[in-house]
């Protein structure tokens, strides 16, 4: 339960702080610009241009990868944010120094990130990944049950985080804002910690620390399971909702899963739209289907942003003092477009992500990746046994990875199983599609 009369503070939510590199000078830019450039140009970012979003290795150019995702979620995330900046600033909240523009650019940067640490081929990966743990958790039963759980419960959520706090990627991380990472903490508690029947959760226990630091310095307030989601999460989680709804059905349209009509035949009354004969948009009725989707995208993601405004204004004492329910979103509190648009996408979801190619492919793809687990995870407790010395295929394996991230952990020796275990699957997840495609077609000898 949240501490009695507890409320969150805007000045401690909006830390400008860089986190890990807290005496960092400023430049011309501001704190959350700089988010949001250092979370553009990463590799890991790059990356998502070759993972699936809903439809594995598609050849159709019309079809969302990650990566278009995260750019018009950041897109939405951006308005959003810059609409609930001119409520604080009505408010007074608004702490000195800061504009709107600077709320709606920090959940832009999380919406960028929010997808960063998904794996190759979507939730379909997810689901892969999590099996195999669950299939060889015997094998681990000496790590803490905490430990295991972030296998056995694997989310990209929480490797996201992970990429973002730069755990593992000495150097090289992101490091950004205490602002951003609240914004992109939309589970905030670990896979141990989860509530029963939940299988999303913000961290790992590689960052619990780090997630102990980033709830003091934004002031969280501590709940039953961890602590009370940041107020910009729910801004995230919702550009995120009402984008990826919307355009899952259009990808659908475009991939001839749903008829071309059905956005129409869907949206035109809540849009307010008159398509009968010498009325204002009878055009739609004849016009190319992209070009109508397109139309129809474009109102309902103006509208639905501006309905999620308005529900984050509406429930804004309890999202400040942690007492909105944990389990629920903004959408899900919709009686407007936003509810609108959930009911019709609950309508279709099943033939979304039950079509005959997607589940052939993602058949293919999580034999693909039980493969290359069974290949990269063999042998995986004698890294941590040095008296034992490596097999020839823990040899392979640190060669692949990088022995400088192997050597750096057996040196240290704490946690040691936990970590290396940690380590493989960054790599595995970090694969776009086509590479683990290409790396399961090596290790089976099928191509050089």
């Amino acid at each position: 339960m949240a501490t009695e009369n507890r409320r969150m503070d805007w000045t401690r939510l909006l830390d400008a702080t860089r986190y890990g590199r807290e005496s960092e000078s400023t430049d011309i830019r501001s704190p959350f610009q700089r988010d949001i450039d250092r979370i553009l140009f990463s590799d890991h970012f790059r990356r998502l241009a070759r993972k699936t979003q809903v439809h594995p290795l598609n050849e159709n150019d019309h079809i969302h990868s990650r990566l278009t995702h995260s750019l018009e979620v950041a897109s939405v995330g951006k308005s959003l944010g810059e609409l609930i900046g001119y409520f604080l600033e009505d408010r007074k909240e608004l702490p000195p120094g800061l504009s709107p523009k600077d709320v709606g650019e920090a959940v832009q940067a999380a919406c960028l990130a929010h997808d960063i640490g998904n794996p190759p081929f979507g939730h379909s990966g997810e689901e892969a990944i999590k099996e195999w743990f669950k299939a060889h958790a015997e094998e681990y039963k000496l790590l803490p049950a905490e430990c295991l759980t972030d296998f056995t419960r694997f989310d990209g959520n929480a490797m996201s985080v992970r990429i973002l706090v730069n755990t593992g990627f000495v150097q090289t991380g992101i490091s950004p804002t205490y602002a951003v990472l609240g914004a992109v903490l939309k589970y905030p508690w670990s896979s141990y910690d989860a509530p029963k029947g939940k299988d999303k959760f913000s961290f790992f226990q590689t960052e619990a620390e780090a997630m102990d630091k980033v709830a003091d310095a934004l002031g969280l307030i501590p709940m039953d399971r961890r602590w009370s989601r940041p107020p910009l999460a729910y801004l995230t989680e919702a550009a995120d909702d009402i984008c990826y709804r919307i355009i899952d059905i259009e990808d659908a349209t475009e991939m001839g899963i749903l008829d071309e009509m059905f956005m129409l035949d869907s949206f035109a009354e809540p849009l307010e739209l008159e398509t009968g004969p010498g009325q204002a948009h009878e055009w739609l009725l004849s016009a190319h289907f992209r070009q109508r989707n397109s139309y129809l995208r474009a109102k309902l993601i103006n509208k639905a942003t501006r309905d999620a405004a308005e529900l984050f204004q509406t429930h804004y004492e309890a999202i400040m003092t942690g007492s909105f329910d944990l389990d629920s979103s903004l959408m899900e509190q919709s009686t407007g477009i936003c509810g609108r648009i959930r009911a019709v996408y609950g309508t279709i979801k099943e033939r979304l992500f039950h079509s005959r190619r997607k589940a052939t492919l993602e058949l293919g793809a999580q034999n693909g990746l039980f493969r290359l687990l069974d290949q990269t995870m063999a042998d995986v407790d004698r890294y941590c046994q040095p008296k034992t010395g490596l097999s020839s295929t823990n040899r392979k394996i640190r060669s692949i990875i990088g022995p400088s991230v192997i050597d750096a952990i057996v040196a240290d020796e704490n946690r040691c199983q936990y970590r290396i275990i940690m380590a493989i699957v960054d790599y595995i997840s970090g694969m776009t599609d086509h590479y683990a495609t290409d790396l399961c077609r090596k290790f089976l000898g099928l191509g050089y």
